[in-house]
């Protein structure tokens, strides 16, 4: 019925940010088709998107971004307050992986 997303350029989280999402996302109503972090008033990942998202998704035109579709449907969408700061981190560049790196060891 959901599926947890993210995206391959992002770090992981920690298992608590995983487990406040899927708590959230069990607890709201059938208004509410996705959960997504918020760190810093930046919104991030993984989400969590449930049945009705994805088909959203599915139908979505091929040239459309996921941000756009997620966009059109705020609505549907609870942002959840995330201590985590690998929430909205993004690693796109040898130097951000190795800035990443030292953050983590």
């Amino acid at each position: 019925d959901a599926a947890i997303v993210t995206l391959v350029d992002r770090p992981a989280t920690g298992v608590e940010t995983v487990q406040k999402l899927r708590d959230a996302f069990l607890a709201s109503n059938e208004s509410i088709w996705a959960v997504v972090p918020e760190y810093g008033g930046k919104h991030g990942h993984p989400i969590i998107i449930g049945r009705e998202m994805i088909e959203v998704f599915l139908r979505a035109p091929a040239s459309s971004s996921a941000r756009e579709v997620e966009h059109a449907h705020q609505r549907h969408i609870s942002y959840v307050p995330a201590t985590d700061p690998f929430a909205i981190a993004n690693v796109d560049t040898p130097e951000e992986f190795q800035k990443l790196l030292g953050i983590k060891s």
